[in-house]
């Protein structure tokens, strides 16, 4: 056995690109050796900014020998009146190099075909692994890709090097006119020489000894342990949300060496968001803290290197730190000799989306969505006036300078600017907080106002989007619609506050409707609540949580904030042995009455006769009410309760009455009766689904 190696080495990627790329790089090299047969132990990825590494372990030389079926033609058209084999039969058994009399027959979904087995002899890797690296970069997907030379191949950056080594050997490769080696390159300072690799094992020593660090873990926790020693010993410490920018920085860097820089006095006179926004967008530094949680005049920033002439490199993000906190002053100063109201008259002249016009169009179809809360919410005269005020706002400072040159401030410039006027605290802090969550370490929104004015943006934009045709797929997402996908889902979720979307989304449709600026307006409502369902169906995937999550799949998205609350009173019950007689009760419930709906009444004249019936009715008429009551004010453990009381006469209803009996009339009161549980069963779960 051996090791595979696998480095393609570019351009520097973009930092968001690579960690994505380097998971989907071993996803298809480990599916590749699974499909080709190849035994193999661990496949790990490494990344820097410049390369992405698989490294394969315990890869055996040769695949075994195996027995393997495969299908021919229809038995029909293999044999002719007198049972002898036909062209078909025999061109299939000459192609699969077996005789004919070894073929045999099997029946699948009611036909029969003809099969042959044969024995695939033992291959080599080598020549299995080359087939498939032939492939393996077109398989790679990146949100946006490049051509550099003339076969038209697509990548991130443009590809400089190759390595496939199988142990020793080098296999072959080519990719748009480069051609696999043994060499690479170490941390590109001034004119690296090429490297000569002799293994799997010389590679990642010899990268070590040319500074090149290929775990990205590894070099989190050198930044980390770097940041350590020189701000504990001032006192000083990073901010609390900086997960995200560290995530970049460790793929901008191959080596880190962390250093402290000075910044001038003016960055503690600016609001915090900006400084920081200055550092973190621009610089991809961070900004500095005593242990008082106070802003101190220093930043912190990683060298692509080692430490030698560290002190130039202060010297000149000091420079650019300087000048970029002199820019936002002026910016700033520029800006705020108006109030925030008279940006939103430019709005017009700011495009929204493509087609979709705007953003002073997309500022009053938020307002519209936001007048009409009550129907969709549950919210206060008082919290809906600040709803609609924050709307009319919430995209002004769009049009300041500071938002046009620092991007990353939009709501948060808004805010500042109305709080500096003596604002409503409540409207400054929705501005503020419209855009969040903006990444799945961020925290959602902390005001009511703010958070459903987020939900009301993203669902506008969804809606947009959507309605102009474009279908999101793959790993591309070029509109941010996951993002917004996401930032629904996680707010109504981690809130707990109802919001009924199925209503929302329709009035939103209804909005744009309206000015008729929707290409392809058809079923457009159902499009975007599909889309929605399948981010809240990757939401518990992410949480690991989608078998919990598969008994509550039936629900209206309108009970999308009940789930999590549901979820826990479902597993304080799991311990129930009625849990479990209901469970395969409401399975066959639905397996008798598949293709019925679930009915919310039944007749009072229904003909039910049996003591059985006549129980199961009269326990379902008493649970249903009780059960809607204990919904509505969200006492989901008393609903699960009371869904229990109904396993006993379900029980005996199975055990002593035929349900499909030859009478129509009584087999049609009996469905019925099954369709009238399946609905109130369904108010709380979908019990079929526990196992």
């Amino acid at each position: 056995m051996s090791d595979l190696l696998i480095e393609i080495l570019t351009e520097e990627l973009p930092a968001r690109f690579v960690d994505n790329a380097q998971t989907q790089l071993v996803e298809h090299v480990a599916a590749h050796l699974d499909e080709s047969f190849i035994g193999h132990g661990d496949v790990r990825g490494y990344s820097t900014p410049r390369r992405l590494v698989v490294l394969a372990q315990d890869v055996k030389e040769q695949t075994d020998p195996r027995t393997t079926e495969v299908k021919g033609p229809a038995k029909a058209s293999s044999y002719d009146a007198q049972g002898n084999p036909t062209q078909a039969l025999l061109g299939f058994c000459r192609g699969q190099g077996v005789d004919p009399t070894d073929a045999y027959t099997v029946d699948v979904a009611g036909k029969s075909y003809v099969y042959a087995r044969k024995i695939v002899p033992g291959q080599k890797s080598s020549e299995l692994i080359e087939v498939f690296l032939a492939r393996l970069p077109h398989e790679v997907t990146f949100p946006k890709m490049m051509r550099w030379e003339e076969s038209g191949f697509q990548f991130a950056r443009p590809i400089r090097g190759l390595i496939a080594l199988f142990g020793s050997e080098v296999l072959q490769w080519e990719v748009a006119g480069v051609h696999s080696s043994n060499a690479t390159y170490g941390l590109r300072v001034g004119k690296p020489k090429p490297i000569a690799v002799a293994s799997p094992e010389d590679y990642l020593r010899r990268l070590r000894e040319a500074f090149v660090i290929l775990d990205p873990a590894e070099r989190r926790r050198m930044i980390q342990k770097q940041t350590d020693k020189l701000l504990k010993p001032l006192g000083f410490r990073l901010g609390d949300n900086v997960s995200d920018v560290l995530d970049e920085v460790v793929n901008l860097v191959e080596y880190p060496s962390v250093f402290l820089g000075d910044l001038p006095q003016i960055a503690t006179e600016l609001p915090e968001s900006v400084v920081r926004s200055v550092l973190q967008q621009q610089m991809h530094s961070f900004l500095v803290y005593n242990e008082d949680g106070n802003v101190v005049p220093h930043f912190l920033s990683v060298r692509n290197g080692l430490t030698d002439f560290i002190d130039i490199v202060r010297r000149g993000n000091e420079s650019v730190a300087n000048a970029r906190l002199l820019d936002a002053a002026f910016f700033i100063q520029e800006d705020t000799h108006e109030p925030l109201e008279a940006y939103v008259a430019r709005l017009d002249t700011l495009i929204f989306m493509d087609k979709l016009g705007t953003m002073a169009a997309k500022t009053l179809r938020l307002e519209r969505l936001a007048a009409c809360a009550t129907v969709y919410a549950s919210v206060t005269p008082e919290e809906r006036a600040t709803l609609i005020a924050a709307a009319h706002l919430s995209k002004a400072d769009l049009a300041t300078s500071m938002v046009k040159e620092y991007t990353s401030l939009q709501g948060e410039i808004g805010s500042v600017y109305l709080s500096r006027a003596g604002g409503s605290p409540a409207i400054v802090s929705a501005i503020r907080e419209q855009y969040v969550p903006r990444s799945p370490s961020e925290d959602i929104a902390s005001t009511a106002a703010g958070r459903l004015l987020g939900v009301i943006d993203k669902i506008d934009t969804l809606v947009g989007i959507l309605g102009t045709g474009f279908n999101p797929s793959g790993s591309e997402d070029p509109y941010g619609l996951r993002r917004a996908g996401n930032g629904i889902v996680r707010t109504i979720v981690e809130s707990r506050e109802p919001v009924d979307l199925e209503t929302l989304v329709r009035k939103a449709v209804e909005g744009y409707q309206a000015t008729d600026s929707l290409p392809h307006p058809e079923d457009l409502q159902q499009r975007v609540l599909d889309y929605l369902k399948g981010r809240i169906a990757q939401y518990f995937k992410e949480k690991q949580l989608t078998r919990e999550y598969a008994a509550f799949e039936c629900l209206p998205i309108v009970e999308l904030s009940s789930i999590p609350e549901r979820m826990q009173a479902l597993h304080e019950a799991a311990g129930d042995t009625t849990l479990v007689t209901l469970a395969d009760s409401h399975r066959r419930i639905q397996n008798i009455t598949r293709g019925l709906p679930a009915v919310t009444s039944i007749p009072p004249d229904l003909l039910l006769t049996d003591p059985e019936e006549l129980v199961l009715r009269e326990s379902a008429d008493a649970a249903a009410p009780r059960i809607l009551q204990f919904l509505a004010v969200r006492k989901y453990p008393e609903a699960i309760r009371t869904c229990e009381e109904l396993a006993v006469p379900v029980t005996a209803f199975f055990d002593r009455v035929l349900v499909m009996a030859t009478d129509e009339r009584v087999r049609s009161a009996r469905l019925l009766l099954l369709c009238y549980l399946k609905y109130i069963l369904g108010l709380v779960c979908d019990y079929s689904k526990l196992t």
